[in-house]
């Protein structure tokens, strides 16, 4: 199952909170060699305010099988701070309602069907987050064939936000942004099979306030 979850749930998903910093250990530094923050097994950077929301993926409900980051660009954004160059229209990152994704990260031990369900689900996950939060848009920056094996083949159209590069061991990374529009939804519902995962968490956000 997909949850979403922040700072305000380690009372209660504490297993899944710190899990997925354990996840990103792994497959970042341990796997992938990045020079990256890290402590007591958990890869952290200084985008993981009390800003950040978290798409988390379990089976068991204490470990995370895969996830990604979501954070207002207002708050604080990778892409500006670190690879601008990497964006023509640097417009973008003054637009309003703009969020960033990052850190997504998959469990490269897992079954390669169990890897396409993740995949999948994240990315139902963003457009469903997305046009709940009113997010006019989602940026980040991802190999080239990450972006067309998860996105698009889930059915997301995605704009290109400059040229690729190479950088560290990935020969092609490259920006994109992915408008939060219904008919993106409608078109990730059709493509994956997969819709209302993040409804019980919506509706727990508006009970706790309400």
């Amino acid at each position: 199952m997909l949850k979403l979850i922040s700072y305000k749930d380690i009372s209660t998903h504490s297993d899944l909170f710190f899990s997925q910093f354990q996840l990103r250990h792994r497959e970042f530094i341990e796997r992938q060699s990045y020079a990256v923050k890290s402590i007591d097994g958990m890869e952290f950077d200084e985008y993981d305010s009390l800003a950040a929301q978290y798409l988390v993926f379990t089976e068991d409900g204490r470990t995370v099988l895969g996830c990604s980051r979501l954070t207002p660009i207002d708050l604080g954004c990778m892409l500006a701070d670190h690879f601008p160059d990497l964006v023509e229209d640097k417009s973008i990152f003054t637009a309003p309602r703009v969020w960033e994704g990052t850190r997504f990260c998959i469990d490269s031990r897992l079954p390669s069907e169990m890897r396409r369900l993740i995949c999948q689900s994240l990315a139902v996950g963003y457009i469903e987050f997305g046009l709940a939060h009113g997010v006019d848009q989602i940026i980040g920056l991802m190999p080239t064939l990450i972006l067309r094996s998860v996105f698009e083949r889930a059915g997301l159209t995605l704009h290109r936000l400059g040229s690729p590069r190479a950088i560290g061991t990935h020969a092609r990374i490259q920006a994109a942004a992915i408008p939060i529009r219904s008919w993106q939804r409608d078109r990730v519902y059709e493509a994956t099979g997969l819709r209302d995962l993040l409804t019980a968490d919506f509706r727990s956000v508006e009970e706790h306030v309400a």
